[in-house]
């Protein structure tokens, strides 16, 4: 009666089928239960109904080794059903869910550190096969490692011919049915979880869209919605859930949020990352159920206040897109956009990307995906790879009042100046020996400077825009070169802003 394969790799999908009669109200409650345990741990997973005569129960093990489950549900046998799986070592460059770390940053549940580089992709996986395979493409040439997906995009947004767009089934006349889920859109979605994951590529999941125009559920039909989608996807190791976008404000509904943030804690047995996104007076940041904060401004800096009073890790998910309009938040240069990646990520956050410029058959990344056409990827991955050197777990530094600085003390330091054309700045460290890189971020170059400095020092800048400078402890040795305080010109004040 069950079809499954007892063998699994550590967080990998663990799916169990069970036939069924046809019955479109298991949409709504399916009636499948399954327990999962290993020594004294114990999870619970809902099954969902995926048409074609099928109830299906998946789930995410995070430990290698043997685990037992027990089905349940009216449709079973009195007892209900007994099996057993063998979970074992995880593929090579799979490191699990990425969790919250050091309270403001993340890390993979191995351990491993994570630094988000997302980019917006609200609408590619409804277009058609060969833009979903462009897209991928692309991901791949690209330093990107998560993906902001809306799982309720709008109609307009589908590419030509493409009848799968909604999470729910079509009803008379075409008109969306909000109690019945259309398994197709599903199994395409989860198509591109999995094409996401093998590139190493997080799914930021947006349940609930800005604009509900098109989608309005009652109570009961949102919170089956939530749980149908939490029992479908939670056992993919690369989600992330996002429960609303609220746009530039909030309509007023913290108390459903509030039940839907329950839902999903209770549904999701992997404790995946929840957040919700607005702009920063949309909602209360500061409650326990969300993870991380999701921001919605065009001013990058108050990353650095957020992170101080929240004690969080802070993503400006939507700060402007590299565009030519037709309004300002979609028509930022890319030097602009650039910088404010920059200046959030030296402020202690972390900034997506967004492109709303036009390429073939009318379609922009941001939306539709397919091939970047700006200028901005190339510098975030040049940023990327200035990161993978640096040791873990960098924190913003909020004594250097005049340029954003990120650092571990005493060992590495990542100042950027970004607007301010310096000539020079006067650095104080620690006892011990640095070397000192020039950064122009916008060129992608890095030039070390032939000297190396300790305690108090000048460097000479070159007074452009967009420049950066890395110091980095060699040893405790002594100085080979310096330059004099008095060769140094005014330093410019930057207010914190905090």
């Amino acid at each position: 009666m069950m079809q499954y394969e007892d063998t699994v790799k550590r967080w990998e999908v663990f799916e169990l089928r069970l036939p069924c009669d046809p019955d479109e109200a298991l949409y709504a409650e399916a009636g499948l239960r399954a327990v999962f345990e290993k020594g004294e741990r114990q999870f619970h997973a809902d099954g969902f109904y995926d048409g074609n005569e099928l109830l299906i129960v998946r789930f995410m093990p995070d430990e290698e080794g043997e685990w037992s489950f027990h089905l349940d549900g009216p449709s079973l046998p009195n007892g209900g059903l007994k099996g057993e799986l063998l979970c074992l070592p995880a593929d090579t460059g799979v490191h699990g869910p990425v969790r919250v770390a050091g309270a403001t940053h993340f890390a993979y549940a191995d351990g491993t550190t994570y630094t988000p580089f997302g980019t917006e992709l609200s609408a590619w996986h409804i277009q058609n096969d060969a833009s979903r395979a462009k897209t991928i493409r692309t991901l791949q040439t690209s330093a990107f490692n998560k993906a902001r997906m809306s799982l309720m995009p709008n109609a307009e947004y589908r590419g030509p011919c493409e009848s799968v767009f909604s999470p729910f089934a079509a009803g008379e006349g075409g008109k969306l049915d909000f109690d019945r889920y259309d398994p197709a859109y599903f199994s395409r979605v989860e198509e591109c979880l999995q094409a996401l994951a093998q590139h190493g590529i997080e799914a930021e999941l947006t349940l609930f869209p800005a604009d509900e125009a098109e989608v309005q559920l009652t109570p009961v039909q949102e919170d089956r919605y939530i749980r149908y989608v939490v029992s479908r996807l939670a056992a993919y190791h690369n989600v992330w859930w996002t429960i609303a976008d609220l746009g530039d404000g909030t309509p007023g509904r913290d108390k459903d949020w509030r039940r839907a943030f329950q839902i999903v804690s209770e549904c999701d047995y992997g404790q995946h990352l929840r957040t919700i996104h607005g702009a920063p007076a949309a909602y209360d940041w500061g409650v326990p159920w969300l993870t991380h904060i999701s921001l919605r401004h065009e001013e990058v800096t108050i990353a650095s206040s957020f992170t101080l009073q929240y004690e969080k890790p802070v993503i400006l998910d939507h700060c402007g897109f590299e565009g030519t309009g037709p309004g300002k938040e979609n028509a930022l240069t890319p030097e602009e956009l650039v910088y404010r990646i920059w200046e959030g990520l030296t402020r202690g956050g972390y900034v997506t990307h967004g492109e709303s410029l036009i390429g073939s058959g009318e379609t922009c990344w941001s939306i539709h995906g397919g091939e970047l056409q700006g200028e901005s990827w190339p510098r975030i991955a040049f940023l990327r790879k200035l990161l993978s050197d640096a040791p873990d777990f960098l924190s913003y530094n909020r004594m250097r009042h005049d340029v954003s600085t990120i650092e571990r003390q005493g060992e590495y330091a990542l100042s950027y100046f970004g607007a301010h054309r310096c000539t020079s700045r006067l650095f104080a460290m620690p006892s011990g020996e640095f070397t000192a890189d020039l950064i122009d971020t916008w060129n992608m170059k890095l030039a070390r400077l032939d000297q190396t400095f300790q305690e108090r020092f000048v460097i000479k800048l070159p007074g452009k825009l967009y420049y950066a400078i890395r110091l980095l402890r060699i040893s405790d040795g002594s100085v080979t070169g310096t330059f004099e305080e008095q060769d140094t010109e005014p330093l410019l004040a930057v207010g914190d802003g905090d």
